[in-house]
């Protein structure tokens, strides 16, 4: 009974982290989110092409269609610092208002003893309307009693109408 309670805690403490993430970046608070990581914690974006809605079952693509495309692959800290240069670069400028929201009640949290993994469905609205959704798959490590990310791979599709913007990774 005490395993399972301290899995319960910790899928608890693991979406907590989850969340605490999705905070820091739309709070665009680079400290908070480095926080959540582990030393030299890797972090790789793809994204799935082409664009479909979220329902797609009316307008699938054909596999000649779809292909992977790596958008970056790199350390935590790296991504950190572009963050930052993207935050200078935009200070003072208008643009659409970004949130970036999870789905703690869809998310799948596997654990054994101090590794954990996350699968994490969510969502991205510009000015309140959904540009791209995907899936985070989050890798932990339990260090101290803490759980922190060890590894980061977002997978996300653009919904149509939005395929030539290059304003977020």
């Amino acid at each position: 009974m005490t395993e399972l309670k301290d899995k319960d805690k910790d899928t608890k403490a693991i979406k907590a982290v989850i969340q605490k993430f999705f905070d820091a970046i739309n709070a665009a608070d680079t400290d908070a989110l480095g926080s959540h990581f582990s030393a030299n914690a890797n972090l790789t974006i793809i994204r799935q092409e082409p664009p479909l809605p979220p329902s797609s079952s009316d307008s699938k693509a054909t596999a000649d269609e779809e292909v992977i495309k790596v958008v970056i692959r790199t350390t935590i800290e790296k991504f950190i610092a572009l963050l930052e240069d993207g935050k200078k670069q935009r200070e003072g400028k208008p643009g659409p208002e970004l949130h970036e929201a999870p789905d703690l009640d869809g998310t799948d949290v596997k654990i054994d003893a101090l590794f954990a993994s996350a699968w994490s469905p969510f969502k991205v609205t510009f000015d309140g309307a959904l540009h791209h959704y995907g899936v985070m798959v989050y890798t932990l490590g339990k260090d101290n009693g803490e759980w922190k990310i060890e590894g980061l791979t977002q997978s996300y599709r653009r919904t149509p109408g939005w395929e030539r913007s290059e304003s977020v990774l």
